[in-house]
């Protein structure tokens, strides 16, 4: 972690004091302050996280560029497909099926390198969270598995949360669907949902053809595209029911959790980068924004902020790494930090940025946003919160 934030004194003359006169015997005390420099370090350096890294920096320059909806989402898709090429869906799929085999920390560091630049991909539900609940089903999930890792199979999950009044119905020996979800990740091609709700027996974890049900797609506050699905005795398949799919269900919500602080440690990590930049460039009476004490000081905060979340999820990488699962309580009190501090993060860079913060020029503006809504996703600060007073 390269980290500087010099300050080099020069000559340096004490006031004489004197009864009766205020005058300074010499020139007033001089500080020459020199810029400031920060570089993040990776938590997981390497192949993936440097082409996660280039690819979204690539992206990200095409897409400050671009001003209609319309062609940011047809520049999600045209990322999707090159994200398709490089295997990045097929990462957690199971070798028997055609995917790479790989873990949580591969993931990872896909996560790490793409908020650098606030991807707008929806890397952690599609490449984490699908492949988890779909192992879950058994044999019933293989072919999906399959049609995953060779990018056939284009597939969101619906949890439980975005959808608490969805429900499955048995009529025979078919199932069906009714209620809507909100906020659901967007995937360009979207071809199924991954539905886990409520249905007697127990929790359900069904199929839905993307084509079957009513969705209507938007643009999230952070840039990352959404919908909302809307299901009126939509037809579905069932591919597991009850304790599997429980458990698999609380797998997924912990590493969404995990990779979700991931992303935002990342975030703030090149948003800090972007901010000190700034102000070592941006000059106002006559000298840099970084000659100023009071804002160094305020960058220094962020510093702090970003060096404690960065260590919060050190440890919680190692455990990942040594294939040890995690406490609940410690990734919840993670999350229970991280998250407010994001948001806290977030709105000090857009106010060291001035009114340029208030634009979308910048990308340190676009990581800001991104880091708004972390606190939010995959449990936030009140369900946190609730969860470790009844533990």
């Amino acid at each position: 972690m390269a980290a500087e934030f010099p300050l080099r004194p020069g000559t340096h003359h004490l006031w004489r004091q004197q009864r009766g006169s205020e005058e300074p015997a010499g020139p007033h005390p001089v500080r020459e302050l020199t810029d400031m420099a920060f570089t993040a370090t990776p938590l997981l350096p390497g192949d993936l996280f440097d082409s996660a890294a280039k690819f979204a920096a690539a992206a990200d320059a095409r897409t400050a560029e671009l001003a209609k909806v319309r062609e940011r989402d047809e520049h999600a898709a045209r990322l999707w497909e090159q994200a398709t090429e490089l295997g990045w869906p097929a990462i957690m799929v199971p070798e028997e099926q055609g995917g790479i085999g790989g873990g949580i920390p591969d993931v990872a560091a896909l996560v790490e390198g793409g908020a650098r630049a606030a991807l707008p991909l929806p890397l952690v539900p599609a490449c984490a969270i699908v492949p988890i609940l779909l192992q879950a089903a058994g044999e019933a999930g293989q072919a999906t598995l399959g049609g995953l890792a060779e990018g056939t199979a284009r597939i969101i999950p619906v949890l439980p949360e975005d959808a608490p009044g969805l429900r499955a119905t048995r009529q025979g020996a078919a199932w069906r669907l009714d209620g809507a979800a909100e906020g659901v990740a967007r995937l360009p091609g979207l071809t199924q949902l991954l539905v886990a709700c409520a249905a007697e027996g127990g929790t359900a974890l069904l199929l839905v053809e993307a084509s079957a049900a009513t969705l209507r797609e938007h643009e999230r506050l952070d840039g990352q595209p959404s919908l909302d699905a809307s299901f009126d005795g939509t037809a579905a398949t069932l591919l597991a029911q009850g304790e599997a799919v429980e458990a698999s269900l609380v797998q997924a919500r912990d590493a969404g959790a995990f990779l979700c602080c991931m992303e935002a440690v990342a975030a703030m990590g090149a948003a800090l980068e972007q901010t000190v930049g700034y102000l070592n460039t941006r000059v106002q009476f006559g000298q840099t924004l970084a000659s100023f004490q009071a804002l160094r000081h305020r960058t220094v905060e962020l510093y702090v902020i970003y060096e404690t979340a960065r260590a919060l999820m050190r440890h919680l990488l190692e455990q990942a790494e040594a294939g040890t699962p995690w406490a609940a309580r410690e990734l919840s009190l993670a999350k229970l930090h991280i998250g407010p501090a994001a948001r806290a993060f977030a709105k000090e860079a857009i106010q060291l940025h001035g009114g340029m913060g208030l634009t979308e020029e910048l990308a340190a503006v676009r990581l800001a946003k991104r880091l708004l809504l972390v606190e939010f996703e995959y449990g936030d600060s009140i369900t946190r919160a609730e969860a470790l007073l009844a533990a």
